[in-house]
């Protein structure tokens, strides 16, 4: 994975665009933004039962499936290439 794909990954959530908070007012006028606020962005500060939930069952089959792979020891091929590499001078 790229640096660039992680950093997406860990971007908040984009918060819709004015014109879509617009259209859902439903009376054609303002920014989309109630109160003058700007749109929330990202996750909720605290989960709902249904994230919780979630939550819990994507973990316990997360670890069903790669606990025993995260177990196992680390190739020594693919060991002597991470020395390799911290050993190599950068361009």
């Amino acid at each position: 994975m790229t640096p660039s794909e992680v950093a997406e990954l860990q971007a908040p959530a984009a918060a819709p665009s004015s014109a879509a908070g617009s259209m859902a007012q439903g009376n054609g006028k303002g920014n989309g933004r109630q109160g003058g606020k700007p749109p929330q962005r990202g996750f909720r500060a605290t989960p709902t039962g249904v994230d919780q939930a979630f939550e819990l069952w994507l973990n316990r089959g997360l670890h069903q499936l790669y606990d025993a792979v995260a177990q196992e020891p680390v190739p020594e091929e693919l060991l002597r290439l991470i020395e390799q590499d911290k050993g190599a001078p950068r361009k």
